[in-house]
């Protein structure tokens, strides 16, 4: 006996296990974390036993000096690490066009590598390059004669906060330039074959022809970079632990210390929800500013 199924049913059939996936390892942990955050758990997750507290934990984040701290440097790290990543990968995308098609299969392979390493293994490196004893960027500014001893790249405030951006526009410049790649490669040749035929010099092209046909994949590229920059973790968990002090705090990292680091699951909780709700807030915001600018080719 054959059983035949229509194509929406056979779609709907290949999605059901990630489907699945997604709520049990996504929306779930999502609804039990808000469960958490509104009882008083200290060392115990086992909210059934413990005080309902309402939205205490809330007013807590809301009245922490590092919490607005922790969220001032988030957003000064998300505006310049996605600006600077925009600015980079474009160039970078940008570059493989520019030369032969061999070498420029080359320039392609060599911008994918920084988004390859993981991420806590691209901290490490960054931090022993950062060192101010055996650091490899301290030893060239020294030997130059540009500073007497070598910078405290991670311990003075100023130079964390930079040197934590620095790093990740290295790695994650790489991503965004697989995204603009994408939007260049989709540029008909006919438009610049004409605009060159009309006289258009490099710069006009570039202004009036590669910047709008390109808007929309830098409008997505900017949404993804600006999403993960918000949440970043990892970076600062493995380059500064936040430090110094709490300079280079993100939100993320923050509720990783109350969950983990204190024991505060109910109050980490809170934090992370806060992140969360920020996130989704942010890009909500944002989706409906750019909404009549995504005009994609169907």
């Amino acid at each position: 006996m054959k059983i035949r199924l229509r194509e929406p049913t056979i779609a709907f059939l290949f999605l059901l296990p990630a489907f699945i996936g997604v709520i049990v390892f996504y929306y779930y942990q999502i609804v039990q974390t808000g469960i958490y955050s509104l009882h008083n758990l200290q060392h115990t997750a086992d909210w059934q036993t413990q005080p309902f507290v309402w939205f205490k934990n809330y007013a807590t984040v809301f009245r922490s000096t590092y919490f607005w701290q922790s969220l001032r440097f988030t957003v000064y790290f998300t505006f310049m690490a996605t600006v600077l990543e925009l600015a980079v990968g474009l160039g970078m995308a940008m570059a493989t066009f520019w030369v032969s098609r061999w070498l420029g299969g080359i320039l392609r392979a060599i911008i994918i590598m920084p988004w390859v390493i993981p991420p806590i293994i691209n901290a490490m490196i960054w931090r022993w390059l950062f060192h101010a004893d055996v650091g490899l960027f301290g030893y060239i500014l020294v030997s130059l004669g540009l500073v007497d001893k070598p910078p405290l790249f991670l311990t003075e405030p100023m130079l964390a906060v930079h040197s934590v951006i620095f790093a990740d526009v290295w790695k994650n410049s790489s991503i965004m330039a697989i995204f603009l790649l994408g939007g260049l490669a989709a540029i008909p040749a006919d438009i610049y074959d004409a605009a060159k035929v009309d006289g258009a010099r490099s710069w006009f092209r570039f202004r009036k022809v590669t910047l709008p046909m390109l808007l929309p994949t830098i409008l997505v590229a900017l949404l993804f970079r600006g999403i993960d920059a918000l949440r970043t973790f990892d970076l600062i968990y493995g380059l500064t632990g936040g430090g110094p002090g709490t300079v280079t705090e993100t939100l993320s990292s923050f509720a990783y210390k109350y969950y983990f680091t204190y024991g505060k699951f109910g109050l980490g909780s809170a934090y992370a929800i806060v992140v969360f709700a920020i996130i989704v807030g942010l890009a909500a915001v944002y989706l409906s500013r750019i909404r009549r600018n995504m005009r994609f080719k169907e």
